[in-house]
């Protein structure tokens, strides 16, 4: 089994492991971690049980060889790598951490088992929650247009010029408890911050990110949460980067793809994306626990990149660009983080002002 997630998300933890020079063979994983924060919201079904809450986060991970033994750097610390998974609750309401594949689905072992590994956190109970009924309703799907030049998978320019500089490649993991994400303003005062050059890929999928049709209408600091409308917005992008020929999007899908652009958990957004979205594109069935997308959005504002500067703590950075067509908005900052879970789409968006 231990070897079976190593297999499966190699793809993701690719440049941690090489660069710290540690597959001489096929690693394996002890299983003693602690939790990566994330943001809370469950569902329940009619019959009063727990369906799957839908929160995603990290695991902190220590690394093995292939005797067992826990590999440690020179001056003797552990050698930890971290895992995406998501937190459900079990049927004794103990909350477990199932290991994702780098599809974003729950890896499961040669016998069809789920994997899953130790963790300290805890689902809130407190959290709002809303009803939901049980799954198993047909839906029909129907094509729906799109706007290619949204997608963000491939770029515009080329990959790299000749003696461009490029994006931090390791991705550094520290423990969770030390991870803190700073303001726009702490970021822009910041005196250790400095400035970096993204090559031409990282630098247009940054610029598709913050270009997302009516990001602008919102900002929001990373420990306020996302505010639900302007996650509809990104919800519809994330959507239609997922290039099926759908109207009919299961729950989790939304879900993942939110918390792969934000980095973390947009709380209650089943349960308040519709009153709250104030989007008539995307909306929420509780009846089949689905999202029903009638139509993509068409491209609003451009955004020039000005400059990047690296803020280090957990692989940050503070974006500064010029923005066209926001309304009366010129500017915006943004702080980002390399994406731990897509590594196609490379970022994730943790806070944005919009001037």
């Amino acid at each position: 089994m231990v070897k079976y997630i190593i297999e499966h998300n190699k793809t993701i933890l690719r440049e941690v492991l090489l660069l710290k020079k540690i597959i001489a063979v096929l690693l394996c994983l002890t299983f003693v971690c602690t939790a990566f924060a994330a943001c809370k919201g469950e569902e329940k079904t009619d019959d009063g049980g727990l369906e799957a809450a839908n929160e995603y986060g990290f695991e902190d991970v220590e690394v093995t060889d292939e005797n067992g033994k826990t590999v440690t750097e020179k001056n003797g610390d552990k050698v930890t790598t971290q895992v995406a998974v998501v937190y459900e609750k079990n049927k004794d309401g103990k909350t477990v951490a199932k290991v994702l594949d780098e599809n974003g689905d729950v890896l499961k072992d040669k016998d069809g088992k789920e994997v899953t590994v130790k963790t300290d956190y805890e689902i809130d109970d407190s959290a709002d929650v809303t009803q939901s009924t049980k799954k198993g309703d047909k839906t029909t799907e129907e094509k729906i247009p799109t706007t290619k030049e949204q997608k963000t998978t491939k770029s515009t320019t080329k990959k790299k010029e000749s003696g461009e500089a490029t994006t931090q490649s390791e991705i550094t993991t520290i423990d969770y408890k030390k991870d803190k994400v700073p303001t726009i303003s702490e970021a822009r005062k910041s005196t250790s911050k400095k400035a970096v050059t993204f090559d031409s890929y990282d630098q247009q999928i940054v610029k598709s990110m913050l270009e997302v049709p009516y990001l602008y209408t919102h900002s929001y600091e990373n420990k306020d949460g996302v505010p639900i409308e302007l996650a509809t917005h990104a919800a519809l992008w994330m959507a239609e980067r997922e290039d099926l020929n759908t109207s009919t999007f299961a729950s989790g899908t939304i879900v993942l793809d939110l918390f792969k652009f934000f980095g973390q958990t947009v709380v209650n957004f089943k349960s308040k994306c519709n009153d709250e979205g104030n989007n008539d594109k995307i909306k929420y069935n509780k009846k089949n626990d689905t999202f029903t997308i009638t139509d993509f959005e068409n491209p609003t504002h451009t955004v020039t990149l000005k400059k990047i500067e690296y803020i280090g703590n957990n692989n940050y950075y503070l974006v500064t660009a010029n923005v066209e067509g926001a309304d009366k908005k010129t500017k915006v900052y943004a702080i980002i983080q390399k994406n731990k879970l897509d590594i196609g789409l490379g970022f994730s968006i943790k806070a944005l002002k919009w001037e």
